[in-house]
């Protein structure tokens, strides 16, 4: 179900990145929102759209095994998932996914911090007027 209006929108991202969180277990917390924040309508015009962060320090699962259950997951939402990694020396394992009940969601699977970052559907909304308004 695709969102169609500023609570729906927040739900949806809020229960998105919840039901993956508890997939994977563990005492996560929230990192960041569920903040609301612009987008651009498909249509054209401004929208609004809400970004939700959580983490957990030393997950202490197996971050292959971790990614495809959230694969998983995610398909069985409606999801098109990419695996990746991570640039540099020392590159951590990833995937994320669009579709469905959030426009994007990515999980960083590194043994020391796994996060999971998701930005909900945009949907009619004036998201500056909603921050004044302690959004």
């Amino acid at each position: 179900m695709v969102p169609q209006d500023v609570d729906d929108a927040r739900g949806a991202v809020v229960a998105f990145v919840d039901e993956s969180s508890s997939a994977l277990g563990g005492e996560w917390r929230v990192s960041s929102g569920p903040a609301v924040e612009s987008c651009d309508r498909d249509g054209g015009g401004a929208g609004a759209a809400y970004g939700y962060l959580v983490a957990i320090d030393q997950p202490g699962g197996d971050p292959e095994q971790d990614i495809s259950s959230l694969e998983r997951l995610w398909t069985e939402r409606g999801l098109t998932t990419e695996r990746y990694q991570s640039g540099g020396s020392d590159p951590v394992p990833g995937i994320r996914g669009s579709g469905g009940s959030v426009a994007t969601v990515d999980f960083l699977a590194d043994p020391r911090r796994y996060s999971i970052d998701s930005l909900s559907s945009c949907v009619d909304g004036d998201a500056d007027e909603m921050q004044r308004d302690g959004e």
